[in-house]
């Protein structure tokens, strides 16, 4: 399960990477790295420096004084940058400079202040294949910028001074495998997981035999990209068809320094082996039928130094899916009793509650496209509560991202079927929601319908008591955290899927998310896009 390096590739494979390290060097000048600095643990108003904001992933900006409930009304678009297409990332400030990548496939600096243009560069000249894009969010440390391809598994270090190429890593080279996880850096080491399209492009190919990747967090030395540990997700298959595969890990993880843990979220089996479908028809409970270290749809808690797995929250049910499953296609490569895709889209989060006796204790919490928010014992994985905010599906459910601020749980509901369900006040609804949950309990404290219909997947800000969330309608919204009144709307010219980043009184907020516009009714472009600041008064 566990590797501390990585197997050696094939001749072809050396050949192939000398190829990619040649035209990279055709196309950019390198700098030594420089990152050594201890976190991304900012606190301060002027940064938001990774896509949670904090190692703990609360995404919250404790030091945000300048837009409150008061005045949020009052945001206008202090300027604009057009991009090369949609920005779904959540972006990072730092130092008075913006970063964030499109799906047109470029990454960009931006001045934080004017929106002027400091630099743009393709992914292409990063990874060295044409028409590569990145999904994630930068990680902004110590002048150095981590980001991850969505095309080839590759974790990339960038001069944040220059935009120019440090260093490239591929994580996995199974052909599907990409990054969706937002790299995470604490004192010189990475923190990244590895995700895959083999479900997404190959469980509808009948003539595909499905499926070898296999999910992993991966440990990386900042300066030079050395792989330091790796930790799969399921037991080895050998590279074959027929064994267990899947467990992608695609949200940001959290991590406590003082116990000197990373806590990560997990996604479904693709496949499960013939003997484990067997037993689960025989009437099998998950734990009798399947490897242990099959971590499907769990949170893992490892050792930061090694990756040796503390304790994983365990499988609760059979949740081997992929898109052959999708209703109204042909079943393909959908596994025999397949499950309901219950992914743990969202990352983990870590923070402390009050018990009952009055003392403390540390906790994860993360959100699942099943609809529930689990919290969990961040010592021993032991469940403390769950609570359902409305339906799961595929596509959500809870999808990208949490939120935290010390006071309530934010999150947003998609219900992507449309599926009717009961709020918090007793009204039905079919559709999106936003809600706040009470920490201690996992009891709704409010919950709000989207006003225009749209779904609810960008992951959720908060900053000065206004919780930022979107839609795939478009609208971009300011929420009252205390009560759940909307206090702004803004919408964009195509499908909000982003998360801001709030800094120094300015909203910085991209637009345009065209996936899933089949099934989703999303709409953007791969050839333009709008990124914003908002401020009060635009000014």
């Amino acid at each position: 399960m566990l590797s501390l390096v990585g197997a050696g590739r094939g001749a072809v494979r050396r050949l192939a990477l000398l190829a990619v390290l040649l035209l990279a060097a055709a196309l950019l000048s390198t700098e030594p790295a420089t990152a050594t600095g201890d976190d991304v643990d900012a606190t301060g108003s002027s940064s938001w420096p990774t896509f949670g904001h904090d190692l703990a992933q609360t995404r919250y900006n404790p030091a945000e004084k300048t837009i409150g409930p008061s005045n949020a009304g009052r945001l206008k678009a202090k300027w604009t940058y057009q991009t090369h297409g949609d920005v779904s990332a959540t972006p990072a400030v730092v130092d008075g400079a913006v970063y964030f990548p499109d799906w047109g496939g470029y990454l960009h600096k931006v001045d934080a202040a004017t929106g002027r243009q400091i630099w743009s560069y393709p992914i292409s000249d990063y990874n060295g294949f044409a028409g590569s894009v990145s999904r994630t969010s930068p990680a902004v440390v110590d002048g150095v910028v981590y980001i991850g391809d969505y095309d080839h598994a590759y974790l990339m270090a960038v001069s944040a001074k220059s935009g120019r190429l440090i260093w490239r890593k591929q994580l996995d080279t199974q052909y599907l495998a990409v990054l969706t996880q937002s790299p995470v850096v604490y004192r010189g080491v990475i923190y990244e997981g590895v995700s895959s399209r083999e479900s997404e492009l190959k469980g509808a190919d009948p003539t595909y035999d499905c499926c070898t990747f296999r999910g992993s967090m991966n440990a990386l030395d900042a300066r030079t990209g050395q792989l330091l540990w790796r930790t799969y997700t399921v037991p080895d298959n050998g590279g074959k068809p027929g064994g267990y595969s899947g467990v992608a890990v695609w949200g940001a993880p959290a991590i406590d320094p003082s116990t000197n843990t990373v806590y990560f979220t997990t996604g479904n089996n693709y496949q499960l082996p013939q003997s484990v479908l067997d037993c689960q028809s025989a009437g099998g409970t998950p734990g009798e039928c399947m490897d242990p270290k099959n971590y499907v749809d769990s949170v893992l808690a490892v050792d930061m130094s090694s990756g040796r797995v503390k304790w994983a929250s365990g499988a609760r049910k059979f949740d081997a899916w992929n898109s052959g499953c999708v209703e109204g296609l042909p079943p393909n490569n959908c596994p025999t009793n397949h499950g309901e895709d219950s992914d743990f889209g969202d990352g983990s989060h870590l923070f402390t509650i009050k018990n009952a006796d009055g003392t403390y204790r540390k906790v994860i919490g993360a959100g699942e496209k099943s609809g529930e928010y689990w919290l969990l014992d961040a010592a021993t994985g032991d469940v403390v509560w769950s609570a359902a905010a409305g339906p799961g599906g595929h596509v959500g459910g809870i999808e990208w991202g949490t939120a935290y601020d010390g006071k309530r749980i934010y999150l947003a509901e998609a219900d992507f079927n449309k599926l009717p369900y009961p709020m918090a006040d007793g009204t039905t609804i079919s559709g999106s929601s936003f809600v706040a949950l009470d920490p201690q309990t996992g009891r709704i404290l409010w919950q709000v319908a989207d006003p225009s219909d749209g779904f609810a997947w960008g992951a959720l800000s908060i900053a000065g008591g206004v919780v930022y969330a979107s839609s795939t309608s478009g609208h971009m919204y300011a929420i009252n955290a205390a009560t759940g009144a909307y206090l702004w709307d803004f919408k964009g010219p195509y499908s909000s899927n982003a998360g801001p980043a709030i800094v120094d009184g300015t909203v910085y907020w991209g637009n345009g998310y065209a996936r899933f516009a089949a099934g989703g009714g999303t709409t953007g472009s791969s050839t333009e896009g709008t990124f914003y600041a908002f401020s009060v008064d635009g000014r």
